[in-house]
């Protein structure tokens, strides 16, 4: 029995199966390039061959050593018939170096199990190149994101290869991206890269250089995925062909650490372009961070520096009308940008004029269009070209500007810069009525050529819209309107006849927002005795703080340089209130200020040490400075600064004089008749 029992227990033991062993080969591992540059992918393939046995099994790629850090990536099979050839590609980005490629299998023979190969990764020099602006917040329907790129190195750069991306995280092949073809940038050159070449030229004035979404003739580059940048937030990233970050801009709610430090440029609304502050690459927000706003489209001329022989000086109301209108009656050429244009006694000598004319206005001044100025447009429209700068977003047109209200005209070899409009109370025929107003005639061939540049480059935009007579806001007025050619008279003695110089001097042109803030800054900044202040009004506080020329002249009043402001003495209203708030905290902090009452003060002016004198449209708002094209002209001259020296001093200690035959009694004779007048109505 016992000899039965283990004879089938030895029975059974042989005929159970035996396990069968699983064994595989790798034959072979070999990579696509043996060499590369730092960041280029490469396809690593083996041949896995069955020696016995068939289950699943995987095939891992390592580099170096044999652990989680250094795994490139696991092929896995759920069995194999002859062989298998796994493939993997290996992303080289950081990986400078010499190395070994291990290719290995778990199985029942390790022997045979592993096998390997080398490559060389070289590094790539970064070329500099710099994301210089980045436009990704269009308006509705223009489809014209843009972005530049800028050479910021000596050298030149072939662009070709290099690309563009919005998903830099991700491994290059998995990138969206527009990549350049052959293209030499050459150092300090900048080249733009837009949605859509059309409608890119109608927002800035130029063409760019290529497109990625084949809208026009521009040249394209080729694009790979979807390619749009986000108005929420996003990263915009060039890459050299070698997937390497070259620079990189993370904005608005995005968050991107490789190229980058810290918080995101801050979102900006629509039509508001991005731009780099300069050259220098700190790859934080700090690099974009400006006190203006760049509009699509807005200019960003330097300051032009000149030097002339002749200049007129002059003042509203002592003498302004005939300096202005002798210029203009005998010019054969003139550009004229204005805010308001009511005056009807200049409207006739231009229409008089035999000139060629262009006639640059605001088409959205605040409370409309008067009915003056469309009569006057409707008028020299028979003889002159007449744009108004205006807002239309119903027909797609965006300003550019918040007002157009620089005061210039370009004549044929100089040109005139002031602070009035010209109305009636700006540039007053009769000079005992009026504003208080500064203004220079210069003769200066590259000034006036300069000033062109700017007058046409404002002109030949599409927000620059011709004049057009059956419009209902600023075509010809109704037919029962008339003109006035009333000349208001007032109170005010003249005292200031037009200063004529014959001397060599220099002057400087600044334009807003272009460059005036910091070219005032640094005009306050370099007083060294004394400075005047007369401006309609000064805005306190800006965005972001203090008005920063009111923190630069605290600066310098409290390293014991005088300072005297005068302000225009508003009976009610916005200016009433900021005027009255800027000259109690001026006061706190030393500094003398006047509101003046007697006579509107309109001007917009500047002196220093009595030798630099700012003219110009420019309040001291921030408006104006950061979102306003404004002109002025910064003059360095003794004689002419002396000049306005004493038209400030002259208002400081304005005092209404009497005037012969009793004036002052029949104006209150006059306002008590009215005021029985008034009673009996009643």
């Amino acid at each position: 029995m016992i000899v039965r029992v283990a004879l089938l227990i030895i029975s059974f033991i042989l005929f159970l199966p035996v396990a069968e062993s699983f064994d595989v080969a790798i034959k072979w591992v070999k990579v696509d390039k043996e060499t590369v540059y730092d960041g280029e992918l490469v396809e690593i393939k083996a041949r896995v061959e069955r020696i016995e046995g068939n289950e699943s099994f995987a095939v891992s790629f390592y580099y170096d050593e044999i652990d989680s850090s250094h795994l490139i990536g696991r092929v896995h099979y759920d069995s194999i018939n002859y062989y298998r050839l796994p493939s993997i590609i290996w992303d080289t980005k950081n990986k400078v170096g010499k190395h070994r490629i291990i290719v290995c299998v778990k199985d029942d023979n390790e022997s045979n199990s592993i096998a390997y190969c080398n490559v060389t990764v070289l590094s790539c020099k970064k070329a500099n190149l710099l994301i210089s602006e980045v436009y990704y917040h269009c308006y509705p329907h223009r489809n014209n994101e843009y972005i530049a790129i800028l050479n910021a190195g000596d050298k030149e750069v072939n662009l070709e290869g290099y690309y563009i991306t919005t998903q830099p995280w991700k491994r290059i092949d998995k990138q969206n991206k527009i990549i350049f073809p052959k293209y030499i940038l050459k150092p300090g050159e900048k080249i733009y890269i837009t949605q859509n070449g059309t409608s890119f030229k109608e927002d800035t004035g130029f063409d760019a250089d290529y497109e990625y979404y084949n809208c026009s003739s521009l040249p394209d580059m080729k694009r790979v995925g979807s390619f749009i940048l986000s108005n929420e937030g996003g990263v915009v990233c060039l890459k050299n062909k070698y997937n390497h970050t070259i620079d990189v801009v993370v904005y608005g709610n995005a968050y991107f650490n490789e190229g980058w430090s810290g918080e995101s440029v801050h979102n900006v609304a629509e039509g508001i372009v991005l731009k780099r502050k300069d050259a220098i690459d700190t790859n934080t927000s700090k690099d974009w961070e400006y006190n203006r706003t760049y509009v699509i489209g807005q200019s960003d001329f330097p300051p032009f520096y000149g030097e002339a022989t002749f200049a007129i000086a002059f003042c509203s109301p002592d003498c302004s009308y005939d300096i202005v209108a002798n210029e203009i009656k005998n010019a054969s050429f003139l550009l004229i940008n204005l805010y308001l244009f009511t005056n009807p006694f200049l409207a006739e000598i231009l229409n008089k004029s035999n000139a060629e004319i262009r006639i640059l206005l605001d088409g959205n001044v605040y409370g409309g269009i008067p009915m003056e100025e469309r009569y006057i447009a409707y008028m020299l429209s028979k003889k002159a070209e007449i744009r108004y700068m205006l807002n239309d977003e119903e027909n797609g047109i965006y300003k550019r500007y918040k007002y157009d209200h620089a005061k210039y005209v370009v004549l044929d070899n100089g040109f005139i810069i002031h602070s009035a409009n010209w109305a009636k109370s700006g540039i007053p025929k009769d000079n005992t009525y009026g504003n208080r107003e500064w203004g220079i005639v210069v003769k200066s061939e590259n000034g006036s050529e300069f000033l062109k540049k700017v007058f046409y480059y404002d002109w030949n935009y599409r927000d620059c819209v011709e004049y057009n007579e059956t419009s209902f806001t600023h075509g010809k007025p109704p037919e029962d309107f008339s003109i006035s050619y009333y000349v208001p008279k007032g109170n005010y003695k003249p005292k200031f006849d037009a200063l004529k110089i014959n001397t060599t001097f220099n002057f400087s042109i600044i334009l807003a927002p272009d460059n005036a803030e910091e070219e005032i800054i640094n005009l306050i900044k370099g007083a060294k005795e004394e400075i005047l202040v007369e401006q309609a009004y000064i805005q306190l506080e800006w965005e972001g703080g203090l008005n920063p020329f009111i923190r630069e002249v605290l600066n310098r009043n409290k390293s014991g340089i005088k300072v005297y402001v005068i302000l225009n003495k508003y009976e009610y209203g916005w200016s009433s209130v900021i005027n009255k708030e800027t000259k109690e905290f001026l006061e706190e902090n030393g500094i003398k200020v006047k509101l003046h009452s007697q006579y509107t003060i309109h001007n917009k002016g500047l002196i220093i040490d009595g030798e630099k004198v700012l003219i110009s449209s420019i309040n001291w708002g921030e408006n104006s400075v950061r979102r306003n094209r404004e002109i002025g002209v910064v003059v360095e001259d003794k004689n002419i600064a002396s000049y306005f020296e004493d038209i400030f001093w002259y208002a400081w200690n304005y005092k209404v004089e009497k005037t012969e035959g009793g004036i002052e009694i029949f104006y209150t004779l006059i306002a008590f008749l009215l005021i029985i007048l008034r009673r009996r109505i009643k």
